[in-house]
């Protein structure tokens, strides 16, 4: 079975190849006719393929050193390229759809984003991997976004560090791990790697797997825990984000702590929301190896000014 794109890319071929015959025979009204009758329902079939089309299913298409050709991959290789992969889809989906993921242990929603080697696809040698069949399509969406962002994610580690960092803002921590994890497999295999989630796709040579995997490693991120004074303006649940406006009347947004339950969520939106109060943040510092940093705050809980140190919202 073809992702999304394969699928749209199939068919925009036939039609290209049918307009050239009907080119061909435009003297012949029958075979003119069965052939524009076929051009038509292509393009119908075309029009039910939207782009940015997601799916609960991704396929890895490797080539390189651990493939021989269409026939077979090395065994050690897939293994090890597997496992990583499915920590980040694991990881991203806990920390994107259930709001908690520490930095180790066992990750809510597991079973919700389990894959299974269910393909084979040949041409460079693939894997696909599918959600187990349910009949719950909400979590079929939550998948496909997961697997959607992992598929960006791995991307814009390949493209630059500016790329990079605009991933990171919804991406754990403990995602980037995995990250690191695969791509070392990918590099230090020699491998080149086309990955298609539903409408997206990226792809890889075996020199740009090792730079995506040299500029993984070499970013580095410090957090600092601090406590900043300000006025509270609200969260958004369904998002897991955060918004608050300093002393200096400069508006900072970022996630919620991952520790944070649901209710905790919600006590703090009542009891705080455009009130002043003391925000504990961890400053997180994203530094690349271009020398260039990108800083991110993450909430962890909000507490109330001291009686003589209340001050009035700041201005909008």
């Amino acid at each position: 079975m073809m992702t999304t794109r394969s699928q749209r890319e199939f068919l925009k071929v036939q039609h290209l190849e049918l307009e050239r015959l009907l080119q061909d025979v435009a003297q012949h009204p029958a075979m003119s006719l069965n052939l524009q009758q076929r051009k038509t329902e292509i393009e119908e079939q075309l029009a039910q393929l939207p782009v940015g089309n997601k799916e609960p299913r991704t396929v890895l298409f490797f080539s390189g050193d651990p493939v021989r050709g269409s026939l077979g991959i090395d065994a050690s290789f897939a293994g090890r390229v597997l496992e990583p992969f499915q920590n980040m889809v694991m990881n991203q989906h806990a920390c994107r759809w259930h709001g908690t993921l520490g930095s180790r242990g066992r990750r809510a929603g597991e079973s919700e984003s389990s894959l299974l080697l269910t393909g084979l696809p040949r041409g460079s040698f693939g894997l696909e991997l599918t959600k187990a069949e349910n009949n719950d399509l909400f979590e079929e969406d939550q998948l496909s976004e997961t697997l959607a962002h992992v598929t960006r994610l791995i991307e814009s580690a390949a493209k630059s560090d500016e790329d990079f960092a605009i991933e990171l803002d919804e991406t754990s921590p403990r995602v980037v791990q995995n990250l690191r994890d695969f791509l070392k497999v990918v590099s230090e295999g020699n491998a080149g790697l086309r990955l298609e989630t539903g409408d997206f796709r990226c792809s890889l040579n075996p020199l740009q797997a090792s730079e995506a995997f040299t500029r993984v490693s070499d970013t580095k991120t410090t957090d600092a825990t601090i406590d900043m004074h300000g006025t509270f303006r609200g969260l958004l649940l369904e998002d897991w984000r955060f918004n608050f406006v300093n002393e200096d009347g400069h508006k900072i947004s970022g996630k919620l702590d991952d520790e944070l339950s649901g209710d905790q969520a919600k006590e703090l939106q009542q009891t705080y929301f455009d009130l002043p109060c003391i925000a504990n943040l961890v400053k997180s510092t994203v530094l690349f190896k271009n020398g260039k940093e990108r800083t991110t705050f993450t909430l962890k809980g909000l507490s109330d000014l001291p009686k003589d140190a209340e001050r009035p919202p700041p201005e909008d």
